[in-house]
């Protein structure tokens, strides 16, 4: 019996479009519901996937569900509303030339193929997707084909079912659509056109393709309510992490970062966190790696930041733990980073100090200070320089330990213990004058009890050169000076200066 052109109401009633478009719609009700008001013109990607959106790494791990759900949900009114009046459009006269249940599997199958398309595409950038444009393509594909085959009298219908296919692929790119999925779509509904061409003679009740509608949606939504739990995005365990974080709960937060990872291992902001909090538990290598990856995926300055702050504190951990050359190495992989780097500078001008090589240390502050002035740094080469000095001293190398406590008074000239220090290794060479002079210096910075008894040894000494060169008056000012010196105590005589020992 040749199929009417024009449907009752209870045909329309009881179709497969009209099921279609009812499924539609209660799918987009019960997502007001569970995601609030909002939802209503757009949905939230935490509801479309809870729901069963299409999203590439959670389909890779077994979730096919989605590959159907995903073409019963919308991404807000507008969205429902167009594919609504599509699916009005076209679905009718497909029921009619391919019959009920031939329509509604060409149906499924091309928005299937959409979806699977659309996961192969994003499969390294992966996206939400959500929407029936795919099976709607393939059923605009289907009619094109099976107008195409009635021959001329059907022309015109397929000339407006191409431009309709042209119109929604430009569309799509104009709005970056999911084109991918409409692509898909469109080759399968084509495909499944040509080989459900010859439909079976009869009439054909539409309760078999009624029937395949609900079980399949029943199965797909059944598939979203029992993995509602694992419906998360890379971008949603990020947010969890970074929440987990703030509370304290880092390993909680570092498992959330992994898992985003798991799902886009691309993802920088991932890499970021997870790096980030990695570093706070002292697992500075792990730390590094994922900076480093974060840093290769996405250039940025705070990435650039994080990644040379990461080899800092691993270079001074190891410090700590007494490596000096796994520091220095650390120290130096920041400095290639950011030759700038002021505290990269100057913990390894440090460790090449504590490491014996005293000169490196100092030769790295000195050529950095020269190019970039920093208080920071000239504090750190006074600090290597003293110490470089003191090591000489200890050595009997009073000569070279002065050329050392000089350069440094000139970087600090108010450092009383510098000065003192001075003295004593000027004594020790026989320069009572220099030595006087620098203790004389050191009392006034600090008038303590020790400053006043070298400087009195120092003034003795001198005493004692002047009195062998023939200068008995300077040698008896020199005399009553130091007499001086030993009978008025300084006014925190008795109290612990707090001098260096």
């Amino acid at each position: 019996m040749t199929p009417k052109r024009g449907f009752s109401a209870a045909a329309w009633a009881s179709s497969p479009t009209a099921l279609l478009l009812g499924v539609y719609l209660v799918a987009h009700v019960a997502m007001v519901l569970t995601g609030g008001r909002s939802e209503i013109t757009t949905a939230s990607t935490e509801t479309l996937m809870k729901f069963g959106a299409s999203y590439a790494p959670l389909v890779r791990e077994g979730q096919l569900h989605r590959l159907v759900a995903s073409m019963f949900l919308h991404i807000g009114l507008l969205h429902l509303l167009m594919n609504s009046a599509a699916l009005l459009s076209i679905g009718p006269t497909l029921e009619r030339d391919y019959g009920p249940t031939r329509f509604v599997a060409i149906y499924l199958a091309s928005g299937v193929m959409g979806s699977v398309a659309s996961v192969l595409w994003h499969l390294r950038e992966p996206v939400v997707s959500a929407g029936a444009s795919g099976a709607i393509c393939g059923a605009i594909a289907a009619g094109a084909v099976r107008a195409h085959l009635d021959g001329p009298k059907r022309s015109d219908e397929r000339r407006m079912l191409v431009s309709w296919a042209v119109a929604t692929l430009a569309f799509g790119a104009l709005i970056q659509a999911d084109n991918a999925a409409h692509v898909g779509g469109l080759l399968a509904g084509g495909a499944l056109g040509w080989l459900a061409r010859k439909r079976a003679r009869g009439s054909e009740r539409p309760v078999a393709a009624s029937a395949l509608v609900v079980i399949v949606v029943m199965v797909a939504f059944g598939g979203s309510v029992l993995l509602r739990e694992h419906s998360d995005t890379a971008p949603a365990k990020v947010n969890q992490g970074v929440d987990l974080a703030r509370g304290g709960d880092l390993d909680g937060a570092i498992a959330a970062y992994r898992r985003a990872l798991v799902l886009e291992p691309r993802d920088p902001t991932a890499h970021y966190d997870l790096g980030l909090a990695l570093e706070q538990k002292d697992d500075f290598e792990a730390a590094i790696v994922h900076l480093e990856r974060a840093r290769e995926l996405e250039p940025s300055p705070d990435h650039l930041r994080a990644l040379v702050g990461a080899h800092i504190n691993h270079g001074v951990s190891l410090a700590n733990k007494g490596d000096l050359q796994g520091a220095i190495a650390a120290y130096r992989r920041a400095l290639l980073l950011d030759e700038g780097s002021v505290p990269a500078r100057r913990n390894l001008a440090l460790a090449l100090g504590e490491a014996g090589d005293r000169a490196g240390g100092i030769a790295e502050l000195e050529r950095t200070l020269a190019a970039q002035p920093s208080e920071d740094l000239q504090r750190a080469l006074v600090s290597l320089l003293v110490r470089d000095a003191g090591e000489l001293a200890r050595a009997g190398k009073h000569r070279e330990a002065i050329v050392q406590y000089r350069k440094a008074i000139g970087l600090e000239p108010n450092d009383s213990r510098t000065y003192v220090d001075l003295g004593d290794s000027l004594l020790e060479i026989d320069d009572a004058d220099g030595a006087v002079a620098a203790l004389e210096k050191a009392a006034k910075l600090e008038d303590s009890v020790e400053v006043r008894e070298l400087l009195a040894r120092a003034i003795e000494a001198r005493r004692d050169a002047r009195a062998d060169a023939g200068d008995l008056s300077g040698a008896l000012d020199d005399l009553g000076r130091a007499t001086l010196l030993g009978l008025a105590p300084p006014p925190d005589a008795g109290v612990d200066s707090g001098a260096r020992p």
